[in-house]
């Protein structure tokens, strides 16, 4: 028997070779992914709310720390050589945080305009709505901490005052109860300092001075407690608005609840349809092996 394996490769070659001929070649399609870009809907909110309530907030961080500032120097009486300079220096800084703070309150109106507007027109359950109501709260409930500290330092200042005249009166011999003096604030009748109670009380010169210099920087003060007092007006129509912001907020919260609730009982009750279902079981019965 001869080797015919020279014979059978050769054939082999001959038919491959037959094949890639009568064949066309295959080329492989590449597909093209064209590049798209995607738009997302646009929140009903634009670049320029953001940017107010970024300015809100910068503004309402600039009147804490002036408040901070005005605290601090009313922790201290300063002495009667210094006095005017610094009665001078207390009133500019506390016109200075009047405007500040009407301004903010100002732009406060109209982010809780805005929100309003945006209520109406998208909802209250839209995430956007619920983002400006929330910033609207923080930057008051800011707003009114800072007035209110600013408040504690006006009244601590005007009690030292008080308790320094009715100290000076009294290490001159001349008793005067916190009564009379406050009444002597409201009327305004400061008879006490004449030349009669200064004869008869042994009161100098510098004394009275002084008495007469805080008297002064209590009547700076009630008229800053009387501006103020139209601030905190404005302030309480703010908190109310909110009250009703966050009895909004609240209801919304109950209804998405409620919603979350009736969706899990729901999907309970289809998956024991599903369960129940009797193409499944005929499906089962036929096909044993298939589970």
């Amino acid at each position: 028997m001869r080797d015919r394996l020279q014979e059978l490769k050769l054939r082999a070659k001959e038919l491959q070779t037959a094949g890639e001929n009568s064949c066309p070649p295959v080329q492989e399609e590449q597909e093209e992914f064209e590049q798209q870009a995607i738009i997302y809907e646009r929140e009903p909110i634009t670049e320029r709310h953001f940017h107010e309530i970024q300015k809100l907030q910068n503004e309402i961080n600039n009147l804490v720390e002036e408040v901070q500032k005005f605290s601090q120097q009313q922790k201290s009486l300063v002495s009667s050589m210094r006095r005017f300079s610094v009665l001078k220096k207390e009133s500019n800084t506390a016109r200075e945080i009047k405007i500040q703070a009407e301004h903010i309150r100002k732009g406060l109106d109209e982010l809780s305009k805005t929100v309003k507007k945006a209520e109406s027109e998208y909802g209250i359950s839209r995430a956007i709505v619920r983002i400006l109501a929330s910033q609207h709260t923080f930057l008051s409930r800011c707003y009114l901490n800072a007035m209110l500290s600013y408040n504690e330092a006006i009244t601590a200042k005007q009690e030292k005052c008080r308790r320094f005249i009715v100290r000076q009166l009294e290490v001159a011999g001349k008793e005067v109860s916190e009564d009379e003096v406050n009444d002597m604030f409201q009327q305004g009748k400061w008879e006490i300092f004449n030349e009669n109670l200064l004869t008869e009380a042994k009161i100098t010169k510098a004394q009275l001075s002084e008495i007469e210099q805080r008297h002064k920087e209590l009547i700076s003060l009630e008229s800053q407690i009387k501006d103020l007092k139209e601030l905190f007006i404005q302030i309480s129509v703010l908190v109310e608005e909110q009250g009703e912001m966050i009895n909004n907020i609240e209801i919304s919260m109950n209804n998405t609840q409620e919603y979350t609730q009736i969706s899990k009982e729901k999907f309970g009750l289809a998956v024991r349809y599903r369960k129940r279902n009797p193409c499944k079981v005929i499906c089962c019965w036929c096909c044993p092996c298939c589970k």
